[in-house]
């Protein structure tokens, strides 16, 4: 199915913009105006399940093998990200992956662009 395969990619570039977009909006609560921290936390909310479709997609479409594992690789590293604020924030060593966390979510969504085109 051609169609899944097109809208496989294009959620792939969105989920990569809005990576950087959140990495954009933690700098700017760092560095500029904390009230941008609300802004951080509401904007994952718009596009945390975008990984999840892809997986989903991938059964309805031709996408077979390591782009079907990657998409849900970054779904449950969009979980652990959640879990390392919401639930581990008060364990330093464990709310530390924040940051880690992002950047693998960064590259395999690098990765899963690339694979896409």
């Amino acid at each position: 199915m051609q169609v899944g395969s097109t809208i496989y990619k294009i959620l792939a570039w969105l989920f990569l913009a809005c990576i950087v977009a959140q990495v954009f909006i933690a700098g700017m609560a760092t560095f500029s105006d904390t009230a941008n921290w609300s802004v951080h936390k509401s904007f994952v909310k718009m596009f945390a399940l975008v990984p999840f479709i892809m997986f989903l997609l991938t059964f309805v479409s031709d996408i077979k093998g390591l782009k079907r594992w990657i998409s849900l690789g970054l779904f449950v590293l969009v979980v652990v990200q959640f879990l390392t604020i919401q639930v581990f924030s008060s364990v330093d060593v464990i709310a530390a992956l924040h940051p880690v966390i992002a950047l693998l979510m960064f590259w395999g969504s690098v990765r899963t662009v690339r694979r896409a085109s």
